[in-house]
């Protein structure tokens, strides 16, 4: 066992005003200002031979190109491993449109007013600064594990009478009723860095926000961080790591104000839990990545059945003979349906042959967990949107008393249902690129190095 050093930063994001914002499909309109600041909060941890880098960034997500640039540019200024980099989105759904999937190039056409590429190009150096800010303010420090109820999260995915599921409020389904905490303190006692983790989209403010914010969880780490400050803290730094959030939605939504009262409510619940827990002190640190190979989802059935429906829909509207009335209105929406089925299944193929993580002719694409262990802390970075069914087995994983799960972790390979969604069908499981069985496979390796890591580790 060695003597934990830890260190936090924060730099901000400022991303233009007037730019498009990312989140919704259907939003109108681009952003008109700022609400709160969007930032990336940076943890380092070290025990005076392994380090690991534990990043929260106010953005939707963070494809696997960014994040591998970010890893470059701390390889090239910091000591830390690539193994112990944990890049997490906090997945707001009020931040700024970009290209998720990879810095634009120098000499990039200029994308228009819905982008800002300059800003864009600049994203992965401030994250990678608040990074190496961080490491250089490293200091002896104990830690505290914690949990604390919260239900704000509730299941989105409603089973109607005739069969279908949709996205709307199921409060009988499964979800999260606890968040985990960690607190992060120096000598004299002063905190560092908190984290929350805990699995809830960000989307209390809706298609008609157009400000800038961190959504629910930033009211969160806001009441932390003040109430800190009120018992003597100098600057402790929120960091909130969302988890499984893929079928998990507000159980509230619609305004500032429900952020606002959801998020403080579980700050305020945050401060007290990790006040009386028990600091750790020595303690060994352990950080691995482990590659996964995930089945991609079938699409050939569906593209035959689906090449073949606006012939049938065409042909309809050929033999039709009853004028302009409802008849006509119905066949051409019919058709209009049929070509845009064929033409998102054909994006989505397309997609998965231009995907450089993608083994096409095997149907498979390439990822990877990310495990960082402190102690009997275990944080599990998942690169998705996975169901909370995933997230609540590695909580309950054996080999560690303290368990984070981290979604959209260095890398964003959409939604991973269970397997009997599967069958539900809906829009996680339409949207879905991994095939039925992956999520449950992560979890089964999660677990195989969750007891190797243990072990290495006493």
């Amino acid at each position: 066992m060695s003597e934990l050093l830890a260190g936090a930063a924060r730099v901000k994001l400022q991303p233009p005003i007037g730019i498009a914002m990312i989140g919704y499909g259907n939003r109108v309109g681009r952003s008109t200002g700022i609400h709160d600041d969007l930032a990336a909060q940076a943890l380092v941890i070290g025990d005076g031979t392994n380090k690991a880098a534990i990043v929260s960034v106010d953005v939707l997500a963070i494809g696997p190109r960014i994040a591998d640039e970010i890893c470059a540019r701390l390889a090239a200024a910091t000591d830390i491993s690539r193994d112990g980099i944990l890049i997490c989105a906090t997945h707001t759904h009020s931040g700024p449109m970009f290209n998720i999937w990879a810095t634009p190039q120098s000499d990039a056409r200029d994308a228009g007013p819905e982008r800002d590429l300059e800003w864009e190009r600049a994203l992965p150096g401030k994250i990678a600064d608040a990074v190496c800010e961080a490491n250089q303010r490293l200091t002896p420090a104990t830690i505290r594990a914690a949990s604390t109820p919260f239900t704000f999260g509730t299941n989105r995915r409603l089973h109607m009478p005739d069969g279908d599921t949709i996205l709307a409020a199921n409060y009988a389904g499964v979800a999260d009723d606890e968040a985990q905490l960690l607190g992060v303190y120096d000598p004299s006692g002063n905190p560092i860095a908190f984290v929350i983790n805990y699995p809830c989209h960000g989307v209390v403010l809706c298609e008609d926000n157009l400000l800038y914010s961190r959504d629910w969880m930033g009211f969160a780490l806001d009441e932390l961080e003040t109430l800190a400050r009120q018992h003597g803290a100098s600057d402790p730094i929120g960091i909130f790591l969302n988890g499984a959030t893929g079928n998990i939605d507000p159980r509230s939504r619609g305004s500032f104000a429900v952020a606002e009262n959801h998020g403080r409510e579980l700050g305020r619940h945050a401060f007290e839990a990790l006040a009386a827990a028990p600091p750790i002190g020595e303690s060994k640190l352990l950080a691995q990545r482990v590659p996964l190979r995930l089945k991609l989802k079938d699409l050939a059935p569906a593209l035959a059945t689906a090449r073949d429906f606006p012939a049938q829909t065409a042909l309809s509207l050929k033999n039709h003979q009853g004028g302009d009335g409802y008849q006509l209105k119905r066949l051409r929406d019919h058709h209009d349906r049929a070509l845009a089925m064929l033409k998102n299944l054909e994006s989505f193929d397309e997609a998965n042959r231009r995907d450089r993580r993608v083994n096409y002719e095997r149907g498979e694409m390439a990822t990877q967990l990310s495990i960082v262990a402190i102690g009997d802390i275990a944080i599990v970075g998942i690169p998705g949107e996975a169901f909370v069914e995933f997230g609540l087995a590695l909580k309950r994983n054996p080999s560690f008393a303290h368990t984070l799960v981290a979604g959209y972790c260095n890398d964003l390979i959409g939604y991973i249902p269970t397997h009997e969604a599967y069958a539900e069908g809906g829009y996680e499981v339409d949207t879905a690129r991994v095939a039925a069985g992956g999520g449950e496979m992560i979890v089964e390796i999660a677990f195989a190095e969750l007891a190797h890591i243990a072990s290495a580790c006493e």
